[in-house]
């Protein structure tokens, strides 16, 4: 390995034998050294591969490199551990990005913990609610921080590591995951009030309502994404379940009035056929 660039003592930008670049971590890893220099492997506690190709790949590095001259090293080490956990129980391709978002947030809700700064987290419920596997993956990642550092963090910052995870997963911008969570709520109420019913959020129906609504949300908010047009295998016959249909034409006036989103006609109809599997059809 050879150094590429020094970010200080313990961490350093480098180049393998096969020519990929790799964030590397260890104790004193870097004194005395400076790029061009080799490093023992042996020396190396941690590695972080970096992806290369794409100009966005290229505005990570970046991001990468100032954070990485901007706070302790030890905060990555975190956040690499809950990544490398996260990968581990969810199995699934988690975008490497979450490092820097986690290691950036992490940095700061430690700086709020110490100086005793309370943060409101005011989706709080709707996450521990929508969001259960993540959230609780985020409450182990609490217990990784509080191995390291001696601190207990909040079941807010629980929360907004949660969303941190489900955007790994479920990629999209920030401040739609943020919306999303909203849209999911306020379809749950509009559903709850036109069938004069409370949901049973421990239901497996229920469970997967909100899965497809968390998907719809993330359609309906990103236009790149796209919503579902045309035809459709899962269409069903609206006159059969008038209910429902209503219910979903309900969902899409909401939309359209409070997050500017205009339903297609076969995302109406997929609304519908997810709330008969919730709800059935009253008289039927």
């Amino acid at each position: 390995m050879v150094i590429k660039r020094v970010f200080n003592n313990n961490v350093a930008m480098v180049t393998s034998d096969d020519g990929s670049e790799l964030i590397v971590i260890g104790r004193g890893l870097c004194f005395g050294r400076h790029a061009g220099d080799a490093i023992d492997e042996a020396s190396v506690e941690k590695t972080y591969a970096l992806q290369e190709g794409t100009s966005q790949d290229s505005r990570t590095i970046d991001r990468l490199a100032h954070l990485l001259e901007s706070i302790p090293t030890v905060n990555l080490v975190i956040s690499e551990d809950i990544v490398q956990m996260l990968r581990r129980e969810l199995n699934v391709d988690i975008n490497d990005k979450i490092l820097i978002a986690l290691a950036d947030h992490i940095s700061l809700a430690l700086e709020r913990e110490r100086k005793g700064i309370s943060c409101e987290n005011p989706l709080l419920l709707e996450i521990q609610q929508f969001y259960r596997k993540e959230y609780a993956l985020a409450g182990r990642a609490l217990q990784i921080i509080k191995e390291y550092m001696g601190i207990q963090m909040s079941e807010e910052e629980q929360g907004f590591i949660t969303l941190h995870i489900v955007n790994a997963t479920m990629p999209q911008r920030s401040d739609r995951l943020i919306v999303s969570v909203q849209l999911v709520r306020d379809v749950l109420a509009i559903v709850s009030k036109r069938y004069a019913t409370t949901l049973d959020d421990t239901s497996l129906p229920y469970e997967r309502f909100v899965r497809h609504l968390q998907f719809f949300a993330q359609r309906a908010l990103d236009p790149t994404a796209g919503q579902i047009n045309g035809d459709a295998l899962f269409r069903i016959d609206e006159t059969a379940y008038p209910c429902a249909f209503l219910c979903a034409d309900a969902i899409a006036a909401h939309l359209s009035s409070t997050y500017n989103v205009v339903v297609t006609d076969a995302e109406k109809s997929y609304l519908a056929y997810h709330i008969v599997n919730l709800l059935g059809e009253p008289g039927l």
